[in-house]
């Protein structure tokens, strides 16, 4: 990558830091190129997003909460819609297929995601809703 800068290639660097994601303290690389004549440091975009991959990984990882292929492969089991599964869980209409696509759930959600899986818990919603 040329340094908006000078104009010159810069090198690329990776470093260990400490961000914060939902009041909890995570460590990570981060992915950067420095333009050595200016000391700018730039990102891209993709770095940016892996950098942040890894921080939703430790989270999701530390409190248990499924990715989204999981979220997706639990209601294709069941053979519903998103938007039946969010009304199942008690969520907002399109809660379900939003964490499908990678938003990530609060604990309590992912909790109920979770706990749906199993397949009594999922008729014991379903004759509720």
């Amino acid at each position: 990558m040329k340094s908006p800068m000078t104009g010159k290639e810069m090198k690329f660097c990776k470093e260990t830091r400490i961000a914060n994601y939902r009041g909890e303290s995570f460590t990570y690389t981060a992915h950067y190129y420095l333009c050595e004549d200016s000391g700018e440091r730039f990102t891209t975009t993709e770095s940016d997003t892996e950098d942040m991959e890894q921080v939703h990984c430790q989270y999701r990882n530390r409190h248990g909460i499924p990715g989204p292929d999981e979220i997706k492969a639990i209601r294709m089991k069941y053979k519903v819609s998103a938007s039946k599964m969010s009304r199942i869980l008690g969520l907002g209409a399109n809660q379900y297929r939003l964490y499908e696509a990678g938003e990530m759930p609060s604990l309590s959600n992912a909790r109920l995601i979770t706990l749906v899986a199993d397949e009594k818990n999922f008729k014991l919603l379903s004759s509720l809703s």
